[in-house]
């Protein structure tokens, strides 16, 4: 492959649609020192959502789209890879999930709403919603749109109710030389089943592919539109099944089931992709007590085969050849995930971009039909996201856009991946982001867990830890006991702890940074969103003492009423997210304990509370209940609403409105 030149040129100004994707400037290697040449950057410059959303390159590697930001609206902002000459289309205040090219001029959008629907519960669910974008003319055209009951001449039946949404992401396929797209949806009348569609790009009757049942989950498909296998579980007998299509290669779908096990929810087979040699499927399976984790090949024989020589065990996901769908590698979990290929085009491939970025930290994110057409993405210490277009065929090389062009490079500090031991001697990975032009001795200091709680912070760019480090505080970030990334029985030793010794590996953590020296234990405060909104509740209630405020973003704050909700969405007591909120709360006998607006008369600092009211993960009414709580215990509280904002923060304003808020506060009882 060719030597790589980038082009650091401003590929990307202003467009119809008023949008902007503009080329970085240099990049700060280490936290700066000395006196800054420039003002702290206001909170929106930090607080902003990132210039690229989403972006994708076409089949033919010809053409670029990304979505991109404009106050609360979206835009799709498309360029040729030759000339980079943009072209802006409006699209309004969409939560674009997902993107990719259907075709050489459609691209396909996976946008979100909140709503409610019948036969999905009472409460408001948040939906996917999938989208065909005719870019050149401006034409978008809605999934399932015309599908809510089936007509005469329509491939479904009369009478056949899917509403106008998707589940799960939807994948581009090539039939008979036509791209297509295929989508999965629910058919709510007569038989309840999970069906998977395709769709062509300007077609609005989809084809049905695979009739399934209530209990279908996962498909796989091959590049050519063949249905190879599908798994289904059934939760009343606890079974997974998995079928194959007998009839692959002919055209044709007789599903047989080849292998059936049994376990709770939390423990059964996943069906995760294509194999190795596009015939069989790749299923993930545990060990009874989730101790173990393997993955394996399985035939339409019905034989599984060893675990994967070349998985590399731990905490680590399938990659999979954006060409053929094959297996053909797996990223593993720590600062940042690292892939590492058995495909040798796939491995070359990344080890050039490695070489070209000059960064640990990046990740290969949309190809073309030939993978040496790629975009890649570059994140981490100095690094606030970098695009770049390469084509490893020609050695062309063009840096597309930096996520915060606002930000200056002097005011982007390293972050540091530290350790420590926790007071029962196990050991917690956690990052450290300092405040630049201060002397790293004797600082503020503000923890931030991370929601999940089965996840993970790494080294890459956190918009908020700059934010509190431009401030002037110490930011720490613990991977606490039951984060991902560590192996499974790391997340295992969280299983009871909530509220416990999850709690209390950030504060062991603080404890570690004052023994150093490097923080003052009388300036702390804590903030994080969702698990997080509920570890900052916990440290103002539960292991009092150690901050002097506290600001939670969308927080759990009683446990019984949340299982009880989530309970009443679902409708079954053992449905997978019902057991995984019961394994790490423990015993429900002793929930009240470990629920803050139980012991909201514990609360020994001023609380912030900040909520959208189109939570769909974490209901609005737990911070509610928290509040009156607070208040009928004498205790300082404040809760602030924001009409639209979802669990993931979408709307750029209400984003913007809730950092400046949490920083005033924490300023205000615990100032730098």
């Amino acid at each position: 492959m060719k030597r790589i030149n980038i082009d650091r040129r401003a590929v990307l100004a202003g467009t119809g649609a008023g949008m902007a994707l503009v080329a970085t400037g240099a990049a700060a290697r280490d936290t700066p020192v000395g006196k800054p040449t420039t003002p702290p950057p206001p909170i929106e410059v930090f607080a902003r959502l990132p210039v690229v959303d989403q972006i994708a390159l076409s089949p033919d590697g010809r053409t670029i789209a990304a979505i991109t930001q404009k106050g609360d609206d979206k835009a799709l902002i498309t360029f040729l890879a030759a000339d980079l000459k943009p072209k802006g289309m409006a699209l309004g205040p969409q939560r674009v999930r997902d993107m990719f090219f259907g075709d050489n001029q459609h691209v396909v959008l996976m946008d979100s709403t909140t709503t409610q629907l019948p036969g999905f519960g009472e409460e408001k669910r948040e939906f996917s919603v999938g989208m065909t974008v005719d870019f050149a003319n401006a034409k978008v055209r809605t999934l399932f749109e015309n599908q809510m009951h089936g007509s005469t001449g329509s491939i479904l039946n009369v009478g056949d109710t899917f509403y106008p949404i998707v589940v799960r992401p939807m994948q581009r396929v090539k039939v008979n030389g036509q791209y297509r797209v295929t989508a999965e949806n629910y058919r709510f009348s007569g038989a309840y089943s999970l069906c998977l569609f395709d769709f062509g790009m300007d077609s609005v009757t989809p084809h049905l592919m695979v009739d399934g049942s209530e209990d279908t989950e996962d498909f796989v498909v091959t590049p050519d539109g063949e249905v190879v296998a599908f798994s289904a579980f059934n939760e009343l007998r606890k079974e997974w099944t998995l079928a194959f299509n007998s009839e692959l290669g002919t055209g044709h779908t007789e599903f047989k089931p080849v292998y059936r096990t049994t376990g709770q929810a939390l423990n059964h087979p996943q069906l995760v992709g294509l194999g190795r040699d596009g015939k069989s499927v790749v299923i993930l399976l545990f060990s009874d007590n989730r101790e173990t984790q393997t993955y394996h090949e399985i035939a339409g024989d019905g034989v599984l085969s060893s675990p994967l020589p070349e998985d590399p065990g731990g905490d680590r996901s399938p990659l999979f050849h954006p060409t053929t769908f094959r297996l053909a590698g797996f990223a593993q979990a720590g600062d940042w995930a690292r892939a590492t290929y058995f495909d040798p085009l796939m491995q070359k491939l990344n080890e050039s971009v490695a070489k070209m970025v000059a960064t640990p930290l990046f990740s290969l994110k949309s190809f073309a039909e030939d993978p040496r057409q790629l975009i890649a993405y570059s994140e981490g210490e100095g690094d606030a996201g970098t695009y770049y277009y390469i084509d490893l065929s020609t050695g062309e090389g063009k840096e597309l856009s930096s996520n915060y062009p606002d930000l200056p490079s002097e005011w982007i500090t390293r972050k540091q991946a530290i350790a420590y031991k926790a007071a029962d001697g196990l050991r917690i990975h956690a990052y450290l982001t300092l405040p630049p032009f201060r002397d790293a001795k004797n600082l503020p200091l503000v923890v931030l867990p991370h929601g999940g709680p089965e996840a993970h912070d790494d080294l890459g760019f956190d918009w908020q830890a700059q934010t509190f480090a431009s401030r002037g505080y110490v930011v720490l970030q613990p991977n606490y006991r039951g984060s991902d990334g560590y192996g499974q029985p790391f997340v295992n030793a969280g299983h009871g702890e909530w509220g416990r010794k999850m709690q209390t590996d950030l504060s062991d953590g603080v404890r570690f940074l004052a023994a150093q020296g490097l923080i003052d234990p009388k300036r702390v405060a804590i903030f994080g969103a969702s698990y997080g909104g509920y570890a900052a509740l916990a440290g103002a209630t539960l292991d009092t003492g150690v901050y002097n405020c506290a600001v939670s973003i969308a927080g759990p704050s009683d446990l019984k009423s949340i299982v009880d909700w989530e309970d009443s969405k679902t409708g079954y007591q053992e449905a997978t997210q019902v057991l995984y909120w019961r394994e790490f709360m423990g015993d429900q006998a002793r929930w009240n304990e470990i629920s803050p607006a139980k012991q909201a008369a514990k609360a020994s600092c001023p609380i912030l509370l900040i909520h959208g009211t189109d939570d769909t993960v974490v209901p609005i009414d737990q911070s509610y209940e928290m509040q009156g709580a607070l208040k009928a215990a004498g205790k300082n509280v404040q809760l602030i609403t924001y009409k639209g904002q979802t669990h993931w923060e979408d709307s750029q304003s209400s984003r913007i409105a809730m950092m400046q808020a949490a920083v005033d506060f924490i300023q205000k009882y615990n100032p730098a």
